[in-house]
């Protein structure tokens, strides 16, 4: 670790932005993951072009976290290999039992829902704390964002 960075352990009693920002980074990286291991086993290309967007989405919202986190002298980190892996095997083994659009779009939404859930407790835990104002707003995209692709991803079912 360089002398600039900071340790993240403990980050939570001294910067609530960097443990908002830390686990927000986490997630938006375990979404984008998700997604690139769903896409080769997509047939519709309306969803592929729903999942692009997402892709998109989650690639940009996690660099505008990362900066933030930079910033702070935090340097944001990729969920553990095995735990990417975990996710990883859920997929090929969730659609090996049923590969149809249908349940891949279903699949979708229930990792949708799971990060409004995360977006809201984060939102909802650190909006009144210090530092953690842009946060909070990129908490509230994520949940927005989830909502319309929830939306989206329905016509599918």
């Amino acid at each position: 670790m360089s002398e600039n960075k900071k340790s993240t352990a403990g980050t939570e009693e001294t910067d609530p932005a960097a443990t908002m920002g830390l686990q927000m980074y986490r997630d938006l990286n375990m979404s984008s993951d998700a997604i690139i291991h769903l896409m080769p086993r997509v047939h519709d290309e309306r969803i592929k072009t729903g999942m692009s967007a997402a892709l998109c989405f989650y690639e940009k919202t996690a660099g505008k976290v990362r900066n933030i986190l930079t910033d702070r002298g935090i340097e944001a980190k990729q969920e553990n290999p095995m735990s990417k892996m975990a996710a990883h095997m859920g997929i090929v083994m969730n659609t090996a039992i049923d590969a149809t659009d249908s349940h891949i779009a279903q699949m979708v939404i229930e990792g949708s829902t799971m990060s409004i859930t995360e977006a809201v407790k984060l939102r909802n835990q650190y909006r009144d704390r210090p530092g953690c104002g842009e946060l909070v707003t990129l908490a509230n995209d994520i949940a927005e964002f989830e909502d319309r692709n929830i939306q989206n991803m329905k016509q599918f079912l």
